[in-house]
């Protein structure tokens, strides 16, 4: 006994569908097409509104999509680039929450207790960038390591100001860029040697010691007290503004005020250049009393001695003699 075949029964909307797309007009076509373009229009909407909503509540699933980026402003040349995301790292704090409004406070906070920050200027948020980055400007003023303080054999690197930063992010390599087409000649700096690129030529940053202080080293971030570190500071910044800094390697401050020997130099330098040479002692006593009434040569003068000696030796300050002394009324040199 044979049987006929169960046909499957069409569905009214799919076939009013069918003859839209086939034979009915154009007017059909168009207004089928409008319609569902509208349907996936209020979905994205849709979507893009709970998302929102996530990031807005705290939602952990929206937060993964999001991110905060640090950005410094007008960071200086000295900084290296490692250095920059380091700090940027440390002054975001853990709990970070893009919907906290005390955030920028937070991060302000975080900011001037790190210790490479001086002094914070402005912390601004900005509206949210590109790839769902939510944008936090810093502008700040850094601690840059001028010098090299030695107490009891212990080297640790200090700024202008005699403040103690991270000694394992001080920059020790610099790479100076010539100029381009629409750029000025610039350096830039590096943490390590093997940072820098192949095909760029690296220069060491030379970091002057400034030994016997006698003080112990404060904490990273803390100021260096004493009157012997501060004077030795106070002798690198004449020396820093002077071509032939590279040249001196030790501001020497054992002797600070006589408390060593009244009649030897309370301050001293060294200058050597290479191993190989013969060091340069470079007699600088003691400055001038602010309050006047003692005879002590200004220190205009002695540093006016250094740089005319300098002229004279063609920019050669090590090595030719064996002492400078600056104490008198006129250079004393050694007689070789």
């Amino acid at each position: 006994m044979g049987y006929k075949a169960r046909q499957k029964r069409k569905s009214p909307r799919r076939s009013w569908v069918r003859r839209r797309l086939s034979g009915g007009s154009s007017w059909g076509k168009t207004a089928l097409v409008r319609g569902v373009l509208v349907l996936v229009a209020a979905g994205a909407v849709f979507a893009g509104m709970k998302l929102l909503e996530r990031l807005a509540l705290g939602d952990p699933q929206g937060a993964e999509e999001a991110s905060l980026c640090v950005k410094m402003v007008d960071l200086p040349q000295w900084i290296p680039r490692s250095l920059a995301r380091q700090i940027a790292a440390d002054i975001v704090p853990p709990d970070a929450d893009l919907s906290d409004l005390d955030l920028p406070e937070r991060i302000y906070h975080r900011a001037i207790a790190n210790p490479w920050i001086r002094s914070v200027q402005s912390v601004r948020r900005c509206p949210p960038a590109v790839g769902r980055r939510a944008l936090v400007e810093l502008r700040a003023k850094f601690r840059k390591p001028v010098a090299l303080a030695a107490q009891e054999g212990r080297f640790f690197f200090v700024d202008a100001e005699g403040y103690r930063v991270p000694d394992e992010w001080v920059p020790r390599w610099v790479v100076t860029v010539p100029p381009g087409d629409d750029a000025p000649a610039r350096q830039v700096c590096y943490v390590d040697e093997s940072q820098v690129p192949p095909e760029l030529s690296a220069v060491r940053i030379h970091y002057i010691v400034i030994d016997g202080v006698a003080s112990p080293p404060p904490e990273t971030g803390a100021k260096w007290e004493g009157d012997d570190l501060a004077a030795g500071l106070k002798l690198l910044e004449l020396l820093l503004e002077r071509r032939y800094a590279n040249q001196i390697t030790v501001v020497d401050v054992r002797n600070y005020d006589g408390r060593i020997s009244r009649s030897d130099p309370h301050l001293r330098m060294y200058a050597q250049v290479g191993r190989d040479t013969g060091v340069t002692d470079i007699r600088f006593g003691r400055f001038p009393d602010p309050g006047g009434g003692d005879y002590v040569v200004s220190t205009e003068r002695k540093m006016a001695y250094i740089d005319e000696y300098v002229a004279d030796h063609g920019g050669r300050l090590a090595g030719v003699n064996e002492y400078l002394d600056l104490r008198y009324d006129g250079l004393h040199v050694s007689i070789n």
